[in-house]
């Protein structure tokens, strides 16, 4: 396995444990994304789907963690 697939699906897992689905969700999506690019093997191209997912755990990860922890905090804080 290359080692930048490899640090990738370890940020995964760690950004996984705070998503809302859960890590089991995180863990089946990232399963089926991974294999679906398993037959790269062009550096470039890996390097390429690489950087992809890590704009994906980055961007769209990550704002979702972020939303449900601000939704949480005005729910604690805010009556509605």
């Amino acid at each position: 396995m290359h080692p930048l697939v490899r640090d990738l699906y370890k940020r995964v897992l760690i950004v996984g444990r705070d998503y809302p689905a859960g890590l089991e969700h995180v863990k089946k999506k990232a399963k089926e994304y991974f294999q679906q690019n398993a037959h790269l093997t062009d550096d470039f191209e890996i390097k390429r789907a690489v950087a992809r997912g890590r704009w994906y755990v980055r961007n769209e990860i990550t704002g979702v963690i972020k939303l449900k922890k601000y939704r949480t905090m005005k729910q604690r804080y805010y009556d509605d």
